[in-house]
């Protein structure tokens, strides 16, 4: 019987899909996750390193966080160290439009000197005599006039504003400039040389020219009066970026294989009383110049830093002509003079936003020189910053492959948040500036490309997956519409109204109904008759324990076979109720499953093992009244027996004797066929021919009688050619016959014919019928009448024993159809019926054919008579009366004992020519333990076996041990006498 529900299969069903191959652990996932995301995190970093590094768009982005790197970290210089006087528009408006008079500006610089600056930086060039000057316009008057103006008396230094100013220079201590060029320019003479200064590596390691400075073609300079009066000089050059924005101004310059410094590093040596550098290698590409230790760049570059809102203290020049300030505030200063007035001076975007004029640029250049913390960013400050992207990157794609994606933006912030911070803190606290942003673009286009990356590749796995499960789902479908189709039994499924929304194809085997099975109600398969009770099991809606398990029911379906047609089948029917939960916890009754198994064979096996127990019950009842029978029956046998065996036949007591022996069969006959239902008194040992048993059967007086009760009967043979035998009884198989027959001709009241037939049949398979015919080799015998026939419903009754139908008046023993079912179950044959009403019944029978050929009977001698010695046991004396009088009478000398123990002592005293067993008495050692004890005495000692039982186990067993033949009480003279002679004789 297979469960009462079909969750248990569909789980085992599930758990056998989950041993496929599929994916499903989450260590698996990352795996091939994580590759799919690290090597294009690795490509797309490469490319944004290089875009970053070496494309326009990659400088301008980086020097954007550079630039708010150095917003972010101003740090105030002091201010009162230095300060510029502007030649801004209120001083053109006051003393003209620019250029001024050299003596002019002379008398500027004399105001600032009085108040006792430490240097004047000068940061205007003059490579043009002054035309102002009074010893230049009499020459052009002349040129002009056509006459000289005399002015040889006039002083040089008040005519030439030029040898004023140059005087001036050389009275303080000023710093000029000049500005070197770039282009080729072979034809400009070269009118001056500045002073060089003394570069050295202190690095002895590193490589002999470790910077690659600007070189220049050529050289403006201030003119000639200018150069004679002062020794300090620094170039002005200076150009922004690309984007306009100054962020660094070179110090050192290279020309004629020299270098030069700058106009704010001249300032910055003047103070230090110093024209020699030396130049020390940092780490990671870093430079420094001493004195001062500030950083430089490979091409002698000062990063513009320090710088505040104010550029620290500027007087207008007309303030200073106009004496509209404190003297004072020039003491102990560096003073910048330079132009800032619109249209004249060109301004420049600093990082912070701000436009200044060059004098302050040099200015800031300065300060930068002299601040106590420098900025500095070193050749291979990209290297860090490129591995760091890398690690970043990395780290973040392995992210990316495990956490969600709330997870991966907070560490994305997170890590965005940290690498800033990271970068202002180098850069206020140690002055090093390390760009975030290559590392931060790498990890937020790493976020957006990976994401898409790890979205489609959940999106193709999704799909995958959803086509392998669509795979194992099919394959799943296919294994188990397999499996429920190797099933034979119906499994369905119904909905809550009972309709049939499943059923598998087992059903197919039965004869299709003529309506739909799915979608029709279940109870429309079940008879009429059972189908209050089937909606009564099926409409409980049980589940568990109280789930309706092995119902009995019948229903309308029976197999699609011809001789099965019309038959009813017994169900049982096995279903459990479906529930499903919703999220309150509470359940919907959603339907019904189970399964259907058909048990007529098994119904049809329980009856046979009911009428075998019935028999079995029957039998054991029989054996034992059979026994006490036999005993009984002996002396109404034997003795008559004894009496005519001395009497002749005309003698008056003869016929009067004969009527008593004649009783006494009769009443052995019926003790015969009650051990015949116990099975215990036929052995089919004899081959014999089924037509001879059939032959034989109708010339006999039985068989004459009866057809003089049935005048209007006749009987057909259709015997086989050549002969069928079979190993039996004979007795009993022509009993079988003479039983059916009469039977036959009961059927027939009014008269009609019967068909005794038999056949030689060779079964294939195994035949379906009143029983199921195994496969074999049958000897077939077939009796069909055209009677009354038999009721459907009494043919599974007809074996039972004393069940009759017959009329009072014709009554028998009721022990007919149940001797023949013992009769032809001791044969190890099989019986099948067919019976319709009116039309007559045919019953065959199916008994093993044998290829063993029949032997021929010894005839029987009428001299059973010896002068050998006999031991009679038996535990009844009567018996042993009748055994010892029927052996004296045929001169044999008897000796008679009531027990085992007296037989043992007397054979252990003298030798016995045959000793006569009884098998069963009780209280006392058998007659088996007996024979074993016996044959300790004397091996060879013959025996044979006498018992008002059947032949039992015990019999076949002694008989084993070398005792000859049986006889069964009662027993005729003759018959003690053959039994007797055979075992002395053989």
């Amino acid at each position: 019987m297979l469960d009462t529900s079909l969750n248990p299969f569909l789980e085992k069903m599930q758990n056998q899909q989950q041993s496929f191959p599929q994916i499903s652990s989450r260590e698996s996932t990352e795996k091939p996750l994580l590759r799919s995301l690290f090597y294009p995190s690795v490509i797309l970093t490469f490319f944004i390193i290089i875009i970053h590094t070496y494309t326009p768009l990659g400088i301008v982005i980086n020097q954007k966080a550079l630039d708010f790197l150095l917003n972010v970290t101003t740090v105030e210089t002091t201010q009162s160290e230095t300060i510029t006087i502007s030649i801004d528009d209120n001083s053109l408006k006051q003393y003209g439009q620019w250029p001024w008079s050299r003596y002019r500006l002379a008398k500027l610089l004399e105001k600032i000197q009085e108040g006792g600056s430490k240097i004047i930086a000068i940061n205007i060039l003059f490579p043009e005599m002054d035309r102002t000057s009074p010893s230049h316009r009499p020459r052009s008057l002349a040129h002009e006039l056509a006459n000289a103006i005399e002015t040889s008396t006039v002083p040089e230094i008040l005519t030439d504003h030029d040898i004023y100013l140059a005087k001036t220079f050389a009275t303080g201590n000023y710093v000029l400039g000049y500005e070197f060029l770039f282009q080729q320019t072979d034809d400009l003479e070269l009118k001056c040389r500045p002073q060089p200064i003394s570069l050295q590596f202190t690095n002895t390691d590193q490589p002999p020219h470790p910077l690659s400075l600007y070189t220049a073609n050529n050289i403006l300079c201030n003119n000639p009066t200018l150069l004679t009066s002062h020794t300090a000089s620094g170039f002005f050059n200076g150009t922004p970026d690309k984007d306009g924005i100054f962020r660094r101004l070179p110090l050192l310059l290279e020309f004629e294989g020299k270098a030069y410094p700058s106009f704010a590093l001249e300032i910055f040596l003047r103070l230090k009383e110093s024209h020699a550098l030396s130049l020390t290698m940092g780490k990671l590409g870093t430079r420094y110049i001493t004195p001062g230790n500030f950083p430089i760049d490979r091409k002698g570059n000062v990063i513009i830093s320090g710088y505040s809102d104010s550029h620290g203290t500027t007087i207008s020049a007309a303030d200073v002509f106009n004496d509209d300030f404190d003297p004072a505030i020039f003491k102990d200063k560096i003073v910048f003079v330079g132009i800032t007035a619109s249209g004249i001076a060109q301004e420049y975007q600093l990082t912070n936003g701000d436009s200044i004029s060059m004098v302050d640029i040099h200015k800031l250049a300065y300060q930068s020189l002299t601040a106590t913390r420098h900025s500095v960013r070193g050749d291979l400050f990209w290297v860090i910053e490129t591995i760091l992207s890398f690690f970043l990157a990395s780290l973040f794609a392995l992210c990316i492959a495990r956490f969600s994606t709330p997870w991966i933006c907070a560490i994305l912030l997170a890590t965005l948040g940290l690498l800033g911070i990271s970068s202002v803190f180098s850069a206020w606290q140690l002055g090093l500036l390390f760009s975030p942003l290559l590392a931060c673009n790498c990890l937020l286009l790493n976020f957006f490309f990976l994401l898409t990356l790890k979205y489609k590749y959940f999106q193709k796995r999704s799909a995958t997956e959803a086509g392998s499960a669509l795979e194992l789902l099919e394959s799943s479908q296919e294994n188990l519409q397999s499996i429920l189709n190797t099933i034979p039994d119906i499994i369905f499924r119904l909905d809550k109204n009972g309709k049939i929304i499943f059923i598998s194809s087992a059903i197919a085997k039965y004869k299709r109904l003529q309506w739909p099975v799915l979608g029709s109600s279940i109870f429309s398969l079940v008879i009429p008759e059972d189908r209050e009770k089937a909606q009564f099991k099926l409409n409980e809606r049980r589940t568990g324990i109280r789930a309706t398990y092995d119902f009995e029911v019948r229903l309308r379906l029976t197999l699609d076979t011809p001789h099965r047609t019309g038959e009813v089948r017994y169900f049982s029917v096995s279903a459990a109720g479906l529930y499903k939960k919703d999220k309150s916890g509470s359940s919907t009754f959603t339907g019904t499953q189970g399964i259907v198994k058909d048990i007529t064979q098994r119904k049809q096996i329980e009856d046979q093992l009911l009428q075998a127990k019935k028999m079995e019950t029957m039998g054991n009842l029989a054996a034992g009244v059979a026994h006490d029978l036999n005993n009984i029956l002996s002396g109404l046998v034997s003795y008559p027996d004894m009496i005519l065996a001395d009497l002749a036949e005309d003698d008056p007591l003869y016929k009067k004797i004969s009527l008593i022996k004649k009783s006494g069969e009769k009443a052995a006959i019926i003790v015969q066929d009650l051990l015949t239902l116990t099975g215990r008194n036929v052995h089919p040992q004899e081959v014999s021919n089924l037509n001879t048993i059939i032959s034989d059967y109708l010339e006999s007086t039985e068989h004459n009688q009866a057809m003089q009760q049935q005048p209007f009967v006749s009987i057909e043979t259709k015997l086989a050619e050549p002969h069928v035998n079979i190993k039996c009884s004979p007795v009993h198989i022509s009993k079988t016959v003479m039983n059916l027959v009469n039977n036959a001709m009961e059927a027939m009241p009014t008269g009609g014919k019967i068909v005794i037939s038999t056949a030689k049949v060779s079964i294939q398979q195994v035949v379906k019928g009143y029983e199921d015919i195994p496969a074999g080799d049958y000897a077939l015998l077939s009796i069909q009448d055209n009677g009354i026939g038999i009721p459907t419903s009494d043919i599974p009754r007809i074996f039972e024993p004393f069940y009759t139908k017959k009329p009072t008046h014709k009554q028998g023993t009721g022990l007919g159809m149940a001797i023949i079912w013992a009769t032809i179950k001791d044969h190890y044959g099989y019986l099948d019926i067919s019976s319709s009403h009116e039309q007559g019944t045919v019953i065959s029978i199916y008994l093993p054919a044998t290829t063993e050929q029949i032997i021929g009977h010894k005839n029987k001698s009428n001299h059973y008579k010896g002068r050998e010695t006999v031991l009679i046991l038996d535990d009844l004396e009567e018996q042993l009366t009748i055994a010892g009088n029927m052996l004296h009478h045929l001169g044999y000398k008897v000796i008679t004992v009531q027990n085992g123990t007296e037989a043992l002592s007397i054979l252990a005293k003298s030798a016995v020519d045959l000793v006569m067993l009884d098998m069963i008495m009780p209280g006392q050692m058998s007659g088996l333990e007996t024979y074993k004890k016996i044959l300790q005495i004397h091996p060879y000692q013959k025996a044979i076996i006498s018992s008002g039982y059947s032949e039992s186990d015990d019999v076949r067993t002694t008989q084993k041990l070398g005792a000859g033949g049986y006889i069964q009480k009662p027993y005729t003279m003759e018959e003690l006498g053959h039994a007797v002679r055979t075992e002395l004789d053989r």
